[in-house]
């Protein structure tokens, strides 16, 4: 049975400055959810995303993550534009190593869970390949994988296909949608209805200071 893990009630967001970019706005997300969430240019996507992650806060209503059987989910994020140099003389396994290793490996062996998230992302033979040499799909998989470290429940990603060619695209969308078919409750952003409309099962769409739920069926493309 689905449980609610996130609930937005009555937010409202503004940077400092300007008109809220969403209020008085209402969602509820459940465990197992893979949701898309659209809009044009500047409707707050990725502010929802982030609001949703702890890393903006609104300045009116409450936010709830969590159900009563996972009290504080853990989460994994794949941010639009992660900041790296690919010409930096490192493999893959030694940036995945490099990735909070605190907080990441503290309960296991950081082989080992390095191992099992690169087979995951279907990188498990280019774990000692220095970043340079992988291609945008490839390299983007990294990230993937380092978002997955934790083993979360939650999985947010922002225009994760953004930059990729068709199949680097079609290989990140089979990826998640394994993952979703294994329980995560994934939430990302993109521009792209159609590219994951067959492994989406909610659609959101943001404007006007607004969240409105869009059937599935109404971004089919005939």
């Amino acid at each position: 049975m689905k449980e609610k893990i996130i609930s937005l009630d009555k937010i409202t967001f503004a940077y400092p400055g300007n008109p809220p970019v969403l209020e008085d706005t209402n969602l509820e997300i459940y465990t197992g959810d893979f949701v898309v969430i659209l809009g044009p240019n500047g409707s707050a996507k990725t502010t929802l995303l982030k609001i949703m992650l702890g890393l903006l806060k609104p300045q009116k209503g409450t936010i709830k993550i969590g159900t009563s059987s996972i009290a504080s989910p853990l989460i994994g994020y794949l941010p639009q534009k992660t900041s790296f140099n690919q010409s930096f003389p490192a493999t893959v396994q030694e940036i995945l190593e490099l990735t909070n290793k605190k907080s990441f490996f503290q309960n296991g062996d950081p082989t080992g869970q390095i191992k099992a998230v690169l087979k995951k992302v279907k990188l498990q033979e280019k774990s000692n390949s220095l970043l340079g040499t992988l291609s945008g799909g490839q390299l983007q998989r990294v990230f993937l994988a380092r978002a997955l470290l934790n083993n979360p429940q939650i999985l947010f990603l922002d225009e994760p296909a953004n930059n990729l060619d068709i199949q680097a695209q079609d290989e990140l969308y089979e990826l998640l949608h394994n993952f979703h078919q294994e329980g995560l409750t994934i939430i990302t952003v993109t521009h792209d209805p159609n590219s994951i409309l067959d492994y989406a099962s909610r659609f959101l769409y943001v404007d006007r200071r607004k969240i409105t739920e869009i059937p599935k069926d109404n971004w089919r493309v005939v």
